[in-house]
């Protein structure tokens, strides 16, 4: 083939490549049969859609010739410069101005956006006003691709017909209308898609005028952008010009030609060759393209899957004609090499995938790519690849927020924003690029010590210097420890200083230059800059332009509080995407739809095939509605829809192609995407029940996946039932423990004998157990304020209140929380007056509150303790004793108590009895009485666990319970009895701090094995 032969038919010219076909390698090699001397190829322009699709034509050009050749002039459509070959240096300097930054521009659209909402009253931060900013920008963006040069004719007409609650919008359309084209015109800038299509637009008059002497072929690119259409058909009139359209259906039937609606995958192109001013039958094929390959029965079977819906009323017919056209075999022929798979969830189907690119890799030089606009998908896919050894990066990347600078930059901000805080701490000692001038990897034992012995828990105050007195306490005598523990928070600080410095608003450039100062003091190592470390990978030189931007570009924005600055620095990073200079495998690449274009590969996997993920569900225009983009111009949400399409059926059209889905996502269902119901459907019509064995993979990849992580065979566990050496066992207890003995033994096994301690979460706020706490101090010190006297005196619920407040803030409840408690606490001091003044009626007197006992028996294994804390201990005239507990919970029943399953009171009752509290005379127990505390509709309720107060019942439950206490003790002094988890599951159904570690989950689903026995017996 020659040049001759290439441009020999007249003007315009339009070429197809099959879909089938490698586009970028037939597109090389077409190229090179036309022009086999190099020097005539190098004067060659090729205009391609993106620079990833010139980098890929670039790599086919090689492949085919390698070592040194000469390569066409390639250049991107989608990003033309004024300043890059084809134009002449200076050529078209006046058609447009330099085009605004996209980030001045979002910052200038901001201020605007802040500037409005002042107007009438509103308030808005930084990040809110920079969230609108992206929506207006895309708006502008959408106005220019699409060549609406002036909305000005319709701005009453919109307006009108917003409705009431949309009104609003009309404030920000007035910015896209006026504010932001008088800004323009004021920095002597323009939009940088009005840019483009100016001068798309210039080169197309250009060359109409005056034709290129060299040849142009335009290659890959649908003419979906107005301006780029006006320039391909420019190119395909050239004397020396031609278009090469990827898959164009030149064979549909007519009915469906005219039945192409905005979201056919043919839509651009047909709209492109009507104003080419072509008929579908002259455009022809690629020369060297064999022409039966785009009557290939895959690429057939998938234009009628795609064929507008209108026009899949005649399927069955068209099935028929198929079938007569290319055989009865004809879809088995084109689902050959096509599968399907329905994964249950995500996490099976990214490790079905894995496992298919993990085989490419067995075939000398094959390539296979993912593509899926879902990136969980594909960060899961990422990570089953690891467990191979392989690494594969995303082209699509990750949001800057996601990489360790740009984590590094808003843990910085958010430990500025809150000073004292424990879990912010943290969050910032676990980014790798913390270090605060010191070696790391001995840092971060230092840190892991640290926050296990003294950042857990309740939050010690609101200041970096209220945290390293904390923590300097918790290092408790060791002096080494306080000093270091004490100084890695003054560094802390002292790294935030150019933050903390900043009071009230400040620009964007001082509040950047402050994070910039305190990140490279956080960052910094003993040998190593923190600059290097912080700015040194693809991130960190993302993360620096950010920076740059936000104190070059920024000057717009007002001044702004740090919590704005904060959020500001948050938005930006989320939609950063920092992606991969380079693939980390050469074979294998993970592609979004968009850089999936015109890429080829041995095997090619389409997967998160579900509705609203692929396609995208249509985005919501918060500013115009569907009707009223119509109105303007702008092109209905629907055409996205069919660059999709068209995206879906050119890769599937590739000779080993699987499709997948998961059939839930979080535990709802999904719907199939409306590609892959077609596809099948139109299979199941074809086939009938033989579709489903064609689409099946010829390995069930799904049972591989699920057997990858199964072990040879089910290993069934039993409940743990560790019997430690009786010297080991614990030989005191409080009443409490016992409780937790007889419900869980093995709590105590752990909690006792393996001296594990439950780690309470960072900045733990006030709860359920402040609550109580602040409860019983403040009732003590209330109670031992009202002495023996028989009344109350007038001022007590006052006293009671006051005592309530100062115990709940003692406890660490924020003012927020104070409200609300105070109320609740309101309640149950009311209830409390009413509660003790029927006590002191009878003459029951309070003569123990929070007293301390314990008692000492003998036992096989030695002398045993049993100790208690007793909330309150009543006398009786008669000189029995009232036990007393204040439950903020809920309380144990009477049964229980009966039966063993709760010993608290019985147990302090035998104390009593036995004289172990001080102030408390050896008596008889009365009665047994859990005060329960709610503060809600019923604020306060005593529940007595004895049938008849004024008997012997209590001193009976008491002496029970001992008695059981003694035999539950001598039972575990026997080394073969073990420490059971939860052995009356069956009965007490209630999960434990250590039940984790017993893995109660993996044998609790089986009936418990109970042993028949009740209470410490």
């Amino acid at each position: 083939m020659s040049a001759d032969h290439l441009f020999s038919h007249p003007s315009p010219r339009v070429f197809t490549l099959p879909p089938a076909a490698p586009f970028l390698t037939e597109l090389a090699r077409g190229l090179k049969d036309a022009f086999p001397d190099p020097d005539a190829l190098s004067r060659v322009t090729v205009l391609i859609p993106t620079r990833r699709a010139g980098r890929e034509l670039a790599e086919a050009f090689t492949r085919l010739s390698p070592g040194a050749a000469l390569l066409p002039m390639i250049r991107p459509i989608g990003d033309v410069d004024a300043d890059e070959p084809p134009f002449e240096p200076g050529e078209l300097a006046d058609i447009a101005p330099e085009a605004v930054s996209p980030a001045r521009r979002r910052f200038e659209l901001a201020s605007l956006i802040l500037q409005k909402e002042k107007a009438v009253g509103r308030s808005m931060g930084a990040g809110g006003a920079l969230a609108l900013a992206d929506d207006l920008a895309r708006l502008l963006d959408d106005l220019a691709t699409e060549d609406v040069d002036d909305l000005g004719a319709l701005t009453e007409q919109i307006r009108a017909a917003l409705p009431a609650h949309m009104q609003e919008a009309a404030l920000f359309l007035d910015i896209v209308l006026e504010a932001w084209p008088a800004r323009l015109k004021e920095m002597q800038r323009v939009d940088p898609a009005r840019r483009r299509s100016l001068l798309l637009k210039a080169l197309a008059a250009r060359w109409r005028e005056t034709p290129p002497a060299d040849p142009v072929i335009a290659a890959g690119s649908t003419g979906s952008i107005p301006a780029a259409a006006e320039l391909l058909s420019a190119v395909a009139s050239l004397p020396q010009g031609c278009v090469v359209l990827p898959g164009f259906a030149r064979d549909m039937d007519e009915d469906a030609w005219a039945a192409i609606d905005d979201g056919h995958p043919q839509r651009a192109m047909k709209t492109l060759i009507e104003l080419i001013g072509l008929d579908r039958d002259q455009v022809r094929f690629w020369p060297g393209a064999e022409e039966g390959r785009q009557d290939a029965p895959r690429a057939r079977v998938i234009a009628e899957a795609l064929r507008p819906a209108e026009a899949t009323a005649d399927w069955l017919r068209r099935v028929d004609d198929l079938k007569e056209a290319w055989g009865e075999n004809v879809f088995e022929t084109a689902l050959a090499g096509l599968s399907v798979i329905d994964a249950p969830a995500p996490a099976e189907e990214a490790r079905a995938i894995a496992l298919m690119l993990r085989e490419t890799l067995e075939t000398p030089g094959a390539r296979g790519i993912l593509v899926t606009p879902d990136r969980n998908l594909s960060r899961r896919v990422i990570t089953e690849m690891a467990r191979f050894g392989v690494t594969v990066d995303d082209s699509a990347g990750q949001p800057l927020s996601d990489t360790p600078s740009g984590a590094f930059l808003i843990r910085v901000l958010q430990a500025a924003l809150d000073p004292g805080s424990a879990l912010a701490f943290s969050a910032l000692a676990a980014s790798p690029l913390f270090a605060l001038g010191e070696e790391r990897a001995p840092l971060r034992a230092v840190l892991g010590a640290m926050e296990r012995r003294a950042l857990r828990g309740r939050r010690p105050g609101y200041s970096w210097m209220a945290l390293a007195g904390h923590v300097r306490d918790a290092a408790g005598d060791d002096e080494d420890r306080r000093d270091r523990w004490g100084g890695i928070i003054d560094t802390l600080a002292q790294a935030l200083s150019p933050l903390s410095a900043l009071e009230g608003a400040h620009t964007m450039r001082a509040w950047t230059q402050a994070l910039v100062e305190s990140a490279e003091a956080l960052a910094r190592t003993d040998d190593m800059a923190g600059a290097d470390r912080l700015w040194a990978t693809d991130a960190g030189e993302n993360a620096a332009l950010l920076m740059r931007e936000f104190m070059e570009e920024a000057e717009a924005l007002p001044p702004l509080s740090l919590h704005d600055f904060a959020r500001a620095v948050l938005e930006t990073a989320r939609a950063r995407l920092v992606r991969p200079r380079y693939g980390a495998h050469p074979r294998l690449q993970i592609l979004g739809p968009l850089e999936a274009r015109l890429a080829e590969a041995d095997r090619v996997i389409l997967a998160g095939l579900n509705e609203g993920v692929w396609p995208a569900a249509p985005k919501s225009d918060p500013f115009l509605s569907r009707g009223m983009r119509m109105a303007a111009g702008l092109s209905a949400p629907e055409e996205r829809f069919g660059l999709a399409a068209h995206d879906f059926a050119q890769l599937a059209c590739a000779s080993d192609v699987t499709l997948t889905r998961s059939a839930k996502l979080d535990g709802a269902p999904t719907v199939a995407s409306r590609w892959l119901w077609r596809l099948k459907t139109l299979a199941r019509g074809a086939l009938g029940e033989a579709s489903e064995q064609a689409l099946t993979p010829k390995r069930d990849y799904l049972a591989l996946a699920e057997a990858l992580d199964a072990t040879t065979a089910h290993t069934f566990i039993k409940p743990p039932e560790p019997a430690p050496p009786v010297e080991a066992r614990p030989r005191q207890l409080s009443v409490t423990q016992i409780e937790t003995w007889v419900r869980d033994p093995y709590s105590i096994f752990a909690r006792k004998i393996l001296r594990l301690d439950k780690l309470d979460p960072l900045d733990r706020p006030a709860g359920p157990p402040e609550r109580g706490t602040a409860y019983h101090a403040a009732l003590e010190t209330w109670v031992r304020s009202l002495g023996d006297a028989d009344t109350l005196p007038r001022d007590a619920l006052e006293r009671l209140l006051k005592e309530g407040e100062s115990a709940l803030i003692q406890a660490g409840f924020s003012d927020n929380a104070l409200g609300v408690e105070m109320k609740r606490f309101e309640r149950v001091a009311q209830y409390m007056i009413v509660f003790e003044e029927e006590r002191r009626d009878y003459g029951f007197l309070p003569t123990a509150l929070e007293a301390l006992g314990d008692i000492t028996f003998e036992a096989p294994g030695g002398l045993f303790t049993l100790t208690a804390r007793a909330d309150r201990i009543d006398l009786r005239p008669s000189g029995a004793l009232d036990i007393v507990d204040y439950k903020t919970g809920q309380p144990p029943s009477a049964k229980e108590v009966a039966a063993g399953f709760a010993p608290q009171l019985p147990l302090e009752a035998a104390m009593a009895a036995r004289g172990a509290f001080e102030d408390a005379p050896s008596h008889e127990p009365g009665d047994l009485i859990y005060v329960r505390l709610s503060g809600g509709r019923v604020p306060g309720e005593p529940k007595s666990m004895v049938r008849n107060p004024d008997g012997d019942d209590a001193g009976i439950l008491a002496e029970q319970a001992l008695e059981r206490l003694v035999k539950w003790v001598a039972n575990f002094d026997d080394p073969r009895r073990t420490y059971p988890s939860q052995p009356r599951v069956k009965f007490v159904n209630k999960w434990g701090d250590y039940d984790h570690l017993a893995r109660r989950k993996e044998w609790a689903s089986a009936p418990g094995d109970d042993n028949g026995e009740g209470g410490a017996s």
